[in-house]
């Protein structure tokens, strides 16, 4: 019997349908489904009640299964992630970069999952962990399956992040950011900051500064046993995104210490994708009029 976990979009009846249709469906099967909706960025709301997500359990549940789009799947991974779950991915959004399954498809997707048929790929992640952090930064180690970023707070004004490699010095950036992504996140911001695309199942991190300012504009790309640490200079403080989310300021002196998880955020794949159909999709998908 398998227990299928269903996290749905907020704003997306479509989805919430879906999920209700294919959660009698399960049933009937004799399998077990449960149907979390988003109610909040850390909140969800289950049989009428709030849960804040870092409570919710997905301990003993075959596949998760993130109903929206890009937004909706890095939460999605982030709780599955804890439970060693695997994560399947419906498209709900407008693009949908990392969900890859359309909605008519789920029903075959869980079957081969039960199966055992699907196609599970492990995608490396980044822990992330801040020292010197103001007061209303998250202590725990954070995850990452995009990118790292360290941002400029002041309009017009670069931001100086001295980094270390290994706790050896490297190099001091005085620019708009800093970029620390994976091969997941090569094609996201990375891309747009002129960084290189890795194919996404390498365990490997790639550091791209953002229109630096009289400093090496290469990027730098690492192996999964190395570690980065970046500490915010003087006189400027800066403020740190994961995933696209904002987690918090960074005042002068805070160190971001990056490194490759040591689990890897597991996906199920709607069919094996090649390197160069991944690159079409990337840089052809907002040209197609």
């Amino acid at each position: 019997m398998a227990t299928v976990t269903f996290l749905v979009h907020p704003d997306r009846a479509d989805a919430l349908a879906l999920a209700t249709d294919t959660a009698t469906w399960l049933t009937e099967r004799g399998d077990t489904a449960r149907i979390l909706r988003f109610s909040g960025p850390d909140v969800v709301s289950e049989a009428g009640g709030e849960t804040p997500l870092s409570a919710v359990d997905l301990s003993g549940t075959t596949v998760a299964v993130s109903m929206g789009g890009d937004g909706t799947f890095l939460r999605v991974v982030r709780l599955a992630n804890d439970a060693d779950v695997p994560v399947l991915g419906v498209n709900f959004g407008r693009l949908g970069y990392l969900p890859d399954l359309m909605p008519d498809e789920l029903r075959q997707a869980l079957t081969r999952v039960f199966e055992g048929q699907a196609t599970i790929e492990e995608r490396c992640a980044l822990a992330v962990t801040v020292t010197n952090r103001s007061v209303d930064m998250p202590a725990e180690t954070m995850l990452a399956l995009n990118e790292v970023v360290i941002e400029k707070i002041d309009f017009g004004h670069t931001v100086r992040l001295a980094t270390t490699i290994d706790g050896e010095d490297a190099l001091t950036y005085s620019a708009d950011g800093l970029i620390v992504a994976t091969p997941t996140g090569s094609t996201a911001y990375n891309l747009s900051a002129g960084g290189p695309i890795l194919a996404p199942t390498l365990r490997a991190l790639v550091m791209t500064p953002v229109a630096p300012h009289f400093s090496l504009d290469r990027s730098l790309v690492l192996t999964e046993t190395q570690q980065v640490t970046i500490t915010v200079a003087p006189d400027r403080a800066g403020v740190l995104v994961i995933d696209g989310a904002e987690v918090g300021r960074l005042e002068p002196g805070s160190v971001v210490t990056c490194r490759v998880a040591a689990r890897p955020v597991r996906v199920v794949r709607n069919e094996p994708q090649t390197f160069g159909g991944i690159l079409r999709f990337r840089l052809l998908a907002d040209r197609v009029p």
